[in-house]
């Protein structure tokens, strides 16, 4: 006879392995009339569940990411985070298939993705729309949510608080002489950049300073490309960005106009990436250990495996990376 698996007993009813664990340990999330009748079959077959270390190997997971933020050359952050977390999945003989989501196909692709990879896990990282997580919480599939935090809770997800990053990071602009400090991101595109900006705001208006308008750069630049006009004499003596790849876009146009970094203008950003120690000068920026980012996500989800109603967020504190780029003035 061929050995029964939770896969076997799933397949009977049509339904996930996730399913048939809640329906054998007794969790919530499947009807006691279905529950009864699981029971019973793995009783009538002689099924035993298997302990959590080897339930836990040999696993498929899927990592959704917006491809704008996994393909493009300078963003560095999630492709990092996967490369940490392959490499924990391929440390229990599992695997990690990237799957590309936009936002006007959300739904759909998820629903592809799930139904011909048939993970046992999910990983989503960054924002997504409200649409998408309402479709997210009705799967019966074990997910963790990367750099989001999810505020009606009862998910798991690792995330940084981009609030206290920006204040975090404008601070070290004021406590290094700088006074007159501008921001740059799109406030509506995201909640970590609207964060942050409001982090930005409010180191400000501790520290006594006042926030001008013009001051604020309401573009995603590395994506936008906008037609600055900006005269040197009209620009702050530091700007914070709300990425690295939008501090590399704002070299290379400081550059073009004859400014110097950090002679001129100091630039800080966020996510401390590999691309930071490729800039002339090297550039100072806040971030979080990508490698930890991976093994607390990669926690979470064998967390998960085990026990499908453990559900925990964690918050990780990023920690600053001074470099070249900020002239001290004091």
């Amino acid at each position: 006879m061929k050995k029964v698996t939770l896969q076997t007993i799933a397949d009977k009813f049509g339904i996930s392995k996730v399913a048939v664990h809640k329906a054998l340990t007794g969790k919530k999330g499947v009807s006691d009339k279905l529950r009864k009748e699981i029971v019973a079959y793995a009783d009538s077959v002689h099924y035993k569940l298997k302990s959590a270390k080897v339930d836990v190997d040999n696993k498929r997971f899927i990592f959704f990411v917006n491809q704008d933020f996994f393909l493009t050359p300078s963003e560095q952050f999630y492709s990092t985070i996967f490369y940490f977390l392959s490499a924990e999945c391929n440390r229990i003989g599992s695997t990690l298939q990237v799957a590309f989501l936009h936002q006007s196909n959300a739904i759909q692709t998820i629903q592809q993705a799930t139904a011909s990879f048939k993970p046992d896990g999910l990983f989503f990282v960054g924002q997504l729309d409200s649409d998408a997580m309402r479709h997210i919480r009705t799967l019966d599939v074990p997910t963790v949510f990367i750099d989001y935090h999810v505020p009606k809770g009862g998910v798991s997800s690792v995330y940084i608080n981009h609030y206290d990053a920006g204040y975090r990071l404008t601070s070290y602009l004021i406590e290094s002489g700088h006074e007159d400090i501008g921001f740059i991101g799109n406030t509506g595109s995201t909640s970590a950049i609207m964060d942050r900006y409001f982090g930005y705001r409010k180191a400000l208006l501790q520290a006594g300073l006042a926030f001008r308008e013009n001051r604020h750069l309401n573009s995603n630049v590395e994506q936008d490309n906008p037609n600055l006009t900006f005269q040197r004499e009209n620009l702050p003596s530091a700007y914070v960005c709300h990425c690295d790849a939008a501090a590399q876009w704002l070299y290379a146009w400081l550059s073009s106009n004859g400014m110097r970094i950090p002679q001129d203008v100091s630039i800080v950003s966020f996510d401390d990436t590999m691309l930071c120690d490729s800039l002339l000068p090297r550039l100072t920026s806040l971030g979080p250990n990508k490698e930890r980012f991976a093994k607390l996500a990669f926690h979470q989800m064998l967390e998960l495996l085990r026990n499908p109603d453990n559900t925990s967020q964690t918050r990780l504190e990023p920690s600053l990376s001074t470099r070249e780029s900020v002239l001290l003035l004091l």
